[in-house]
């Protein structure tokens, strides 16, 4: 399958699924030069979780744009599956910042770096889903899908809560996700650490990640 070159914005903690909107302000110089770059190149532009910090971060506070951009600025390594889409800038506040949002289109995998400054870019290859769902039928996985759409009923603290989640489960536009977008779709209802839900992006069939959270969810795993 075709790599693809992609601008890697290494957050801590943060972990975004596929088929999200993620809003980003980014008030780093290198950053805003990553944005305005990958829209005009027609790249884009992935969010990773963070491993550790692999260089810290060292700049004189009176550097000029061009030397902050070119500086030994603080490095992560990043995790090496992610997900990415195409930047849109919302709004350009006046000291530069900018007011952002990302949407997440698929995941992908690092094959190896192109370039470290001012910003990281990466070859990737697609992570996709195995075709190994025999013994998954659409009717098991729909029955599935049910399960877990009641348990987050069950877990509502009062009856009001119940309501309100039963009237969003049953709504139209939720209904009508595919099973695919479902499986990560049904992750915003919930918290979870990073580390866990960066487990939940690197399952690569829908299945588990449906049953993954129906587990945790039965073990009152979620708070």
């Amino acid at each position: 399958m075709d790599s693809v070159e992609i601008s890697l914005f290494p957050i801590p903690g943060s972990v975004t699924l596929p088929h999200s909107v993620v809003p980003l302000h980014i008030f780093e110089p290198r950053y805003r030069v990553m944005i305005k770059d990958s829209i005009s190149e027609k790249r884009r532009i992935g969010v990773s979780h963070t491993l550790r910090v692999v260089t810290p971060k060292k700049m004189n506070p009176n550097a000029t744009l061009l030397d902050q951009l070119n500086s030994n600025q603080e490095t992560y390594e990043a995790y090496p599956i992610f997900s990415a889409g195409f930047a849109e800038i919302l709004e350009t506040l006046p000291d530069g910042r900018l007011v952002v949002q990302i949407s997440m289109d698929s995941r992908y995998e690092i094959v190896h770096e192109l370039q470290q400054i001012p910003y990281k870019v990466v070859n990737c290859k697609p992570y996709l889903d195995r075709n190994d769902e025999e013994g998954n039928s659409i009717l098991n996985l729909e029955k599935m899908r049910r399960h877990l759409d009641q348990l987050f009923v069950d877990l509502a603290h009062d009856h009001t809560s119940k309501e309100v989640m039963e009237i969003f489960l049953k709504s139209e536009e939720w209904q009508r996700q595919s099973m695919e977008v479902y499986s990560y779709a049904i992750y915003s209802l919930v918290i979870i650490e990073s580390d866990v839900l960066q487990r939940v992006l690197e399952l690569q069939s829908i299945n588990e990640r449906i049953n993954f959270l129906i587990d945790k969810l039965s073990g009152k795993f979620l708070q």
